[in-house]
Order: C-alpha cells, then structure tokens, then sequence
C-alpha cells in the first residue's frame, strides 16, 4: 500500500511541476508585453497607463509566488532583484518618509501618500525579471516610446483643430503630465537619434527622426514653458555626450546636423506658433501712479507660485526635522485676505522639505543618489547600449531636476514609470558581466 502511494504521489508531483513551469513560461510572455505596452501608451494615455501597470502588479505577485512555491531549487527560479545599493536607498527612503507620515498630524493620510508614493517604485523588481529572461528587451524600449510619441502628436494635432497652435493640449494625460513626459522623451529621442548614426543604422536614424519630430509637434500644442526649456538644455547634453563617437572621421561630425537641425524644429516650431506668449505672460506691465515709472512684475499667477514656494519653506523652517507629515494640504493665504487650500507647493524639493523635513529630504537623495553612484562609473563605457542607458537616466533624473524647480512632478506616476524604467534598464545593462568592458 505504501509502495502504491509512492508511486501514485511521484506522477501526480511532477504534472503539478510541469504545470507551474508551463503557467512561468507564459509569465515569461505576458511580462514583456505588458512592459512595452506601458512604454507604448505611457507617453500619451494616462488611465492606459495605469491599467497596464496594475497588470503588471499583478503579473509580478503570480511571478514571485510561483518561484517561492518551487521548493525544489528555488535558486534556479528565483527572480533576480536589483543591485543591493539600490535596494539599500529604497529602504532608506520608505523608512524616513514613514517616520514624517506617522510624525505629522494625520497618520492614516499620511500612509496613503506613502503608498502612492511607493506604488511606481515597485517597478524595478517587476522589469528585473523581464530584463533578465529577454536580455535585449531594452533595446526594444525607445522604439516604443517613440510610437508612443508618434500617438501623442496625432492626439494633440486633433485636440488643435488639426492647426500649429499652442492650446496646452493634453492628449488624455493632463496638461502637467503631458509637457513633463515630452520633458523626458525627448532628450531620449535626441540620443536615440545619435545612437542609431554613431554606429551607422539607416533605418533607426529615420524613425528616430520622425519620433523626434512627433514630439516637438506634441510640444507645439502643450507649450509647456518647462519643457520649453528644458529638453533643449538636456538634448545638448546628449550631444555633448556623443560628440565623440563622431570623430573618428572628419565626415562623420557632418551627419550630427541631422539631429541639430531636428531639434531645431522640435524647439523653435512651439515658439513661432504661440509658445512665445507662454513666456511674455509671465510678466506683465504695471504703470506707476503720477509721475512713477512704470515697472515689469510678475503675473498672478506666477506671484501665487512664488507665495506657495515661500509658504513650503516657512513650513519647514517651523517643522525642520520631519516636517508637516504627508497626505495633508497648505492653507495659502492669499492677497485678498481669503485662504486657499493648495495639495503642494509647485517646487519637489521645497515640497518635499516642507512634508518631511530634512530626514525625509536624505531619504529622498538616498532614493535617486544610489543609483546615479552605480551609474556614473560606467558614462564613458564603449558598448553603445551601455553607453545609451547610463546617459539616458542622466538625462531623465536632470529633468527631474529642472522641472521640479517650477513644478511637483514627483510621484506622479505616469511620470515616475518612465524615469524607473529607464533607471532600471541603465542598472541592468551595467551589472550584466559581458558589458562591462573596459572603460
């Protein structure tokens, strides 16, 4: 009878194990695709986006349940998780900004901001598995946010009557969200761009090209002043970055026209079709009374930004060490007496000061800092993808930068997907052994 069971219980064990590995062998399908399709509609739909990366929630629990349920060999199975340094500035991050939500007035809120928070950082130990089962799946990743943009233009184009006009379009992702992700595509597309010439593939120039071209019609319709700014400045940087791959022959530096005089037309066409006045209205003129000279001051509206910078920082001057706590908002007091109630305070790291103070701020340094060390080593590598991936998270945690100087951008997740994806394949294209050669 024994024997029997022994017998019986052998089979039924290894159909089960078939079973798992067939159900990880889908996985192994699904994860991918559910990646690039966040990558494809993240750059144009903001409830694709989110819909798309719950999925991939998901996708990612059934994954790490089904490794832990491989008892056998779970070290075979296991998914790989990102470098400890980064997991290290993760830990340090949700530690301190959980001490500033259980510090401030309202706990339970503060939990919730947190989680929000939280939610898009997720990411890397969901795209670590996919990078490494589909090693060249990066590679895949600029193509399909660059379809992404070719969607993005068509959406704003139709949202302008189908005229250049600078109407602060937002193709279903908000106004905001939509000038910020241009913000960060766009110096990508630049690299892209650059990449595809140093190492002499055609047909890669000329999608490149007309992405970029995409995203500078989707700029003419948002005119986000940020962005306006920023994406040229950044782009530079990446020619910069390139400029030495173009000299080994004195032809070559020739063909990096191609790519200046397209950002050219990305960045000058939003300015010559209304983008101009985005400007000219930050600053009015106010005449003096009697023989007074008149003066140039800033609009309302800009004046309202400037007071909600001064009221985050005179928050956290009374709250230096944790701050006010998360999930709770500003009362600005306004010119005319009356008190407004503002969520944040339109600058990321006034903002972040103020909710957490400076522990949290280290927190927040810890998070972005730890990657960006793994990082900075390999800026000069000499294998392209490396190469590519280092330079483009340089380039997203710049405009991170740049646009959370005017702006609260961080933690918002269709925006946040973008800069962990890209973080995400930077690390794993420098921890991989066979790229990292010599510098």
């Amino acid at each position: 009878m024994r024997v029997g069971l022994i017998f019986y219980s052998r089979p039924v064990y290894t159909q089960k194990m078939i079973r798992l590995f067939l159900a990880a062998a889908r996985l192994d399908q699904v994860g991918p695709f559910l990646l690039g399709a966040l990558a494809f509609v993240g750059a144009f739909s903001r409830g694709g986006a989110n819909t798309v990366y719950s999925l991939m929630i998901l996708w990612g629990l059934i994954l790490w349940v089904l490794a832990a349920l491989n008892r056998r060999s779970p070290h075979v199975g296991w998914p790989p998780l990102p470098p400890a340094r980064w997991m290290v500035g993760l830990a340090v991050f949700a530690l301190t900004w959980l001490v500033a939500a259980l510090a401030g007035d309202h706990p339970v809120a503060g939990l919730k901001a947190l989680a929000s928070q939280l939610y898009p950082l997720v990411l890397p130990f969901l795209v670590w598995p996919i990078f490494s089962r589909r090693p060249d799946f990066p590679a895949q990743l600029r193509f399909l946010w660059g379809l992404g943009l070719v969607v993005a233009a068509a959406l704003t184009f139709r949202e302008g009557g189908y005229q250049l006009v600078c109407l602060r379009a937002k193709a279903y992702l908000g106004t905001i969200e939509l000038g910020s992700i241009l913000g960060q595509l766009i110096p990508l597309m630049v690299a892209a761009l650059l990449y595809a010439l140093s190492v002499g593939r055609r047909r890669e120039t000329a999608f490149f090209a007309l992405a970029l071209v995409a995203a500078g019609l989707a700029l003419t319709q948002n005119c986000s002043r940020q962005t306006l700014l920023a994406a040229p400045a950044i782009s530079l940087l990446m020619f910069w970055a390139y400029w030495r791959h173009f000299n080994g022959k004195p032809w070559r530096r020739f063909l990096i026209l191609i790519p200046v005089l397209t950002l050219a037309l990305v960045t000058i066409l939003p300015l010559t079709v209304g983008g101009d006045q985005r400007f000219l209205n930050t600053l009015k003129l106010e005449f003096g009374a009697g023989s007074e000279p008149a003066s140039v001051i800033l609009s309302e509206s800009e004046t309202l930004r400037v007071d909600m910078w001064r009221l985050g920082w005179k928050t956290f001057m009374q709250h230096p060490l944790l701050g006010r706590g998360l999930g709770d908002s500003f009362d600005l007091a306004l010119q005319s007496g009356e008190v407004e109630t503002v969520l944040h305070t339109h600058h990321v790291f006034i903002n972040v000061l103020a909710e957490t103070g400076l522990l949290g701020f280290l927190g927040f340094l810890a998070l972005h800092l730890a990657p960006l060390s793994l990082l900075w080593p390999h800026r000069r590598s000499r294998d392209p993808e490396t190469f590519f991936w280092v330079w483009a998270a340089l380039a997203v945690n710049l405009q991170l930068v740049l646009n959370g100087l005017t702006d609260q951008v961080f933690g918002i997740k269709t925006i946040m997907y973008i800069h962990w994806i890209v973080m995400a394949a930077a690390l794993w294209q420098t921890q991989r052994p066979q790229k990292n050669m010599p510098e």
